[in-house]
């Protein structure tokens, strides 16, 4: 039967010894996007080792389901788990369902609830604090505030730590993970280089901070009735502890980063769409006073406030946050009808999908109406999913959108942002997708 299957074709631009690695680590984006409209499986080279590119969204999630297949090996897994160990977003098989089924409470309606109402509160605390027509740097401010949120599921108030520190190493883990991963030779984030210096020295505050406050919750023996609580008294079927602290260093610095990052980016994205897109921005307000009239959002908000969230829907789909995935055949397979080795690592993008016109018309227009029901159903189904699917999609992702939605509200219901004259905000390169700067000038609005 194998005779039958196709041969990824390999793709043009490879070049001798790098392969694809250089476009690879300049513009990924650009370089996917462009695979979209070849055949459905492609193979690029990074150095010498071929990668096996997947270029639909079916065959996307036939990958995302079948993890005894297309597990998380290969060079670019292990350059990420010497950041994340064996976390949530990378263990696999029997290990990850443990891992989930011991975390999944935390994120019960109840829980984000109460979670719903501490945001809320962090928030207000924050945006009372800028004057009108000061300039406010937006990309600090809500990596700020995504950090406080998200410390609050996962460590109780009282929990001592250097936030600032913190936050400066975890942007500093990400920018260098992106360079390791899309590194083709494998060989310069082993250089005695100032960024790699930097790397290490972050990603050993990280690791000390976690290790200094998981050492007390184990000292005090109290749960606190947070996350960090909830996985240090979890015990096995024989009544003994069910993780290791090795295993919560790496569950905490997976949420820490998953939890606070990616939300900061969005909400950033977000804020400068607004300022580009005054129609947008315009029906924004009118539905923040019609459906709040002058009051934060809370849980119940949510999902009343449908032009936000999808608002929030289209800046996903632009600023897609990360721009591929990858996994690692456990055995031959074929896919799609090409054959894919043993031992093969296999990437997809999802920001690829999204800027696909194939898929979404005039894909670079931001339009939050692409999401209106009738609209949103004509697009492939698994096409768009931000937050993953199967037993690896988000854990967070309801948590994650009513903090995105309730700050977002709260942000844009007292003030409307305009942009410094001459700045135009861009990406950085990293592991997601975060703005190098977004200076901005509040102005208040009446009525908030």
């Amino acid at each position: 039967m194998t005779d039958t299957l196709l041969t990824p074709a390999l793709a043009p631009g490879a070049r001798p010894l790098l392969g694809h690695g250089l476009a690879m680590k300049k513009n990924p984006g650009d370089l996917l996007i462009g695979l979209q409209s070849g055949d459905p499986v492609t193979m690029i080279r990074l150095g010498r080792t071929p990668m096996y590119v997947i270029n639909t969204a079916d065959l996307m999630r036939a990958v995302m389901r079948q993890p005894e297949i297309f597990g998380r090996g290969g060079p670019i897994a292990e350059r990420f788990r010497t950041m994340f160990g064996n976390g949530l977003g990378i263990s696999e098989g029997e290990f990850h369902r443990r891992q989930r089924a011991i975390i999944q409470p935390a994120f019960h309606r109840r829980r984000i609830e109460h979670y719903c109402t501490i945001m809320g509160d962090l928030t207000e605390q924050r945006i009372r604090s800028w004057q009108d027509g000061q300039v406010v740097r937006l990309d600090q401010e809500l990596d700020e505030l995504a950090l406080a949120n998200v410390t609050q599921v996962i460590f109780s108030p009282e929990t001592a730590f250097d936030r600032p520190a913190f936050l400066a190493a975890t942007s500093e883990v990400l920018s260098g993970l992106f360079g390791r991963m899309t590194d083709a030779t494998g060989l310069l984030s082993r250089l005695p280089t100032p960024s790699n210096r930097r790397f290490e020295a972050a990603a050993t505050h990280l690791r000390d901070t976690i290790g200094s406050v998981i050492d007390s919750y184990r000292t005090a023996g109290e749960d606190r009735k947070d996350l960090l609580s909830m996985m240090v008294f979890a015990t096995d079927e024989h009544g003994r502890p069910a993780m290791t602290d090795e295993q919560l260093h790496d569950e905490v610095i997976t949420f820490f980063i998953a939890g606070s990052n990616t939300v900061a980016n969005t909400l950033c994205w977000t804020l400068h769409e607004l300022n580009q897109h005054p129609d947008v921005e315009k029906r924004l307000y009118e539905e923040l006073d019609t459906v709040l009239g002058g009051r934060p959002a809370g849980y119940f908000d949510v999902r009343r406030l449908d032009y936000t969230r999808r608002t929030l829907t289209e800046t996903l789909r632009v600023r897609t946050q990360g721009f591929f995935q990858s996994r690692v055949t456990t055995r031959e397979t074929s896919l799609g009808g090409y054959r894919i080795p043993a031992g093969a690592s296999v990437l997809y993008s999802f920001h690829a999908l999204n800027h696909n016109p194939a898929i979404h018309r005039e894909p670079e227009r931001f339009d939050p109406d692409r999401w209106l029901p009738e609209r949103a159903s004509q697009i492939p189904r698994g096409a768009f999913i931000p937050f993953g699917t199967g037993v690896h999609g988000c854990i967070g992702e309801q948590f994650a959108w009513a903090e995105m939605i309730i700050v977002l509200a709260a942000m844009t219901g007292r003030w409307r942002f305009t942009a410094l004259p001459g700045h135009t905000p861009r990406p950085k390169p990293a592991l997601t997708m975060p703005v190098d700067s977004l200076p901005m000038v509040p102005h208040r609005r009446a009525g908030w």
